[in-house]
């Protein structure tokens, strides 16, 4: 009995110097994680750029603006242009006798 007693011991002292060793395995590893993420920080640290250089992207993006609402407005011709062609086909006639006046978007309640 004692024999079995002292193989267990020996068992708890080798599972006890495991887990240390793992835990203070992932406890390094986090902290190389955590300092070299610091580092890569530091090191794509952008300079900041000149206040001439802020005026030149504001009026890039002023047109980059105008250029999306330009292509909104061709856009919501196109949407009218396709729903005219609908109604006209399910009424059967010309998309030339109908007049579209206005769009509004309708909720639909869920069955």
């Amino acid at each position: 009995m004692s024999e079995n007693i002292s193989n267990f011991v020996t068992g708890l002292n080798t599972f006890f110097i495991g887990v240390v060793v793992v835990f203070s395995m992932l406890v390094l590893l986090i902290l190389m994680i955590v300092i070299l993420g610091k580092v890569m920080q530091a090191l794509t640290k952008k300079p900041e750029a000149p206040a001439v250089a802020v005026k030149e992207e504001v009026q890039v993006a002023k047109e980059e603006v105008a250029a999306v609402v330009e292509e909104k407005k061709q856009d919501d011709l196109e949407l009218v242009a396709v729903i005219t062609a609908v109604i006209a086909a399910s009424m059967g006639t010309t998309s030339d006798k109908l007049q579209v006046r206005s769009l509004r978007k309708v909720e639909r309640k869920s069955l």
